[in-house]
């Protein structure tokens, strides 16, 4: 791995379990045995390093769900794709979104266009669903992109909890399989409960 995705690995790993502010680049350098110096010399500031990371992060987000899309798919069956993968994510630390919107301008900037083009994605992914049958055709699509989106302060107000009664996993998990089977009809909600009593099964058997 180059000397610059090293810095991006290591920094973003900080930032997500710390928070942005609280990982310093004396902290980033000292981790990977380099100087101060030697990260400047690649990135303006530390704005310039969270930037990258997110970059990063986006870019290889894309990728993997692209890999969903081949084929022939269905809306209902990429959606619990998204679920699985997205439960073995990490969870960022509450202050991780909070430094960005208080400190970081451009990249607070940067994750709004994000969020808007994923919606744009989102409503046609949707309308695609609902011509498949899978999606209800009476849905507000424009208002489920939205809450598919906000979905990420859910998690936010979570990280709060001392000791929440279940694990982010569980409430992804939970937050997402309930939302999607109420967006669906029942050819949709069919393939859901399949996969529900698939995921039953082997949990028994373990």
């Amino acid at each position: 791995m180059e000397l610059r995705d090293r810095i991006i690995e290591k920094a973003g790993n900080l930032f997500i379990q710390y928070g942005i502010k609280n990982s310093s680049m004396d902290e980033i350098a000292t981790s990977l045995g380099i100087s101060k110096r030697t990260i400047y010399e690649i990135f303006r500031d530390k704005e310039d390093l969270l930037i990258s990371f997110l970059r990063k992060t986006w870019n290889e987000r894309n990728a993997h769900f692209a890999t969903f899309l081949r084929g022939d798919y269905n809306v209902i069956g990429v959606f619990l794709k998204v679920i699985e993968a997205q439960q073995n994510l990490p969870l960022a630390n509450v202050k991780f979104f909070e430094d960005i919107q208080k400190y970081y301008p451009q990249a607070a900037k940067l994750i709004k266009e994000d969020v808007a083009q994923n919606n744009v994605f989102l409503c046609d992914f949707l309308h695609k669903g609902i011509a498949q049958g899978y999606i209800r055709s009476n849905l507000n699509v424009e208002v489920t992109a939205f809450l598919v989106e906000d979905g990420t302060n859910t998690y936010i107000r979570a990280s709060y909890l001392e000791q929440p009664p279940f694990s982010f996993r569980e409430l992804f998990f939970t937050m997402m399989i309930n939302f999607i089977r109420g967006i669906s009809t029942e050819k949709g909600i069919r393939i859901i409960d399949e996969y529900l009593a698939n995921q039953q099964m082997k949990t028994e058997i373990k």
